[in-house]
Parts: structure tokens; sequence; C-alpha cells
């Protein structure tokens, strides 16, 4: 099992819930408290989960989490939440799993040297930041005008700028040109 740790942020980014969703489900006691919040693998299974099926309640989404959690200690494919009512734990899992993996495997090759955009991270071999491109897909940039302005940007770098932008948004006051 992923054993790493993740924020609310981390964590809104890689299931694409709104950030404020997240600190909900903390405020609500649905995952073990910490300080500063920090959510396990299990905790992005619940939120991937309830990203599909928003309809249930605030009490019984504690009890589906803690089902969640023995799932995966058990390594269980299902787990029954009512009776005629199954969850597919298996599929979920992958599907994060492999998100997390192929994230932090891209954000390896990423750069940050203070003497490149002032410590920026950038695409390897690059001056492009990150920010960049994620900013611009969050501003409604297509991706052929990306492609076309970039192209030795891949699909993955694009998509995942995107993530890393949400996961990772900037602090303090911008910065003077």
């Amino acid at each position: 099992m992923y054993i790493e740790t993740f924020t609310p942020t981390e964590a809104a980014a890689f299931v694409e819930l709104p950030t404020k969703k997240i600190y909900k489900e903390v405020e609500h006691k649905i995952f073990p408290e910490y300080n500063p919040p920090r959510l396990n693998f299990a905790a992005l299974v619940y939120l991937r989960l309830i990203k599909e099926i928003d309809f249930i309640n605030v009490d019984f989404r504690s009890s589906l989490y803690q089902s969640l959690v023995r799932a995966l200690e058990q390594k269980l494919p299902t787990i029954e939440i009512a009776k005629f009512v199954r969850i597919e734990v298996e599929p979920i899992v992958k599907e994060v799993l492999e998100l997390i993996k192929c994230f932090q495997a891209w954000k390896e090759n990423l750069v940050s040297d203070p003497n490149i955009m002032g410590g920026e991270t950038v695409f390897p071999n690059s001056r492009l930041t990150v920010r960049h491109i994620g900013s611009m897909l969050d501003r409604g940039e297509s991706l052929e005008v990306i492609h076309e302005d970039y192209p030795y940007l891949t699909e993955e770098d694009i998509k995942f700028a995107q993530v890393y932008v949400k996961a990772y948004p900037s602090v303090g006051r911008p910065k003077k040109n």
C-alpha cells in the first residue's frame, strides 16, 4: 500500500475536487486529525469515490471511510456498504495509485535551480515554467494552442502542469519584474 501523506491541496489536485470540499471533509472529522491536515492514501481513494457518489450524508461518510481503510489493509477487492450495494475498491485504488506514480515520476524530471527563472520550477532543458503552462490551462487556453507554442511538451507535461499548479499554488506576494 502507498504510505505517503498528502496535503489537502495535493489531494484536491489529484482527485479533481475543490480544495474547499477536502477541507469540509477534514472539518467533519472523516479522516484522522493532524495539524496541519495530512491525508493518507485511503483518504485519496475515499475522495475519488466521493467525487462519483456525492449524495451520501456526513454520518455515513465516516463509516464509508473506515470501511475503505479496512478494505485497503486487508486488500479486499470490494466492500458492501448496504444490502445490494457494493463498491469495487480495486479499480479506484489502481486509478489513484497510477496517477500518483506517474505524477511523481514526471515531477522528478522537473528542474528547480535558483539561477533559472529565480528558482521557479521549469521543464527540463528549458526556461519554461511549469506554473506558466498550468495557469494557461486554468485560464482556458486550448491544448492545440499550447502545443503550437511549445511543440516539445508532451501531453503528459501539459496534463501534469495543471495538476502541479493546483497541488502547489503560489504563496506570498507576486514577484516584481
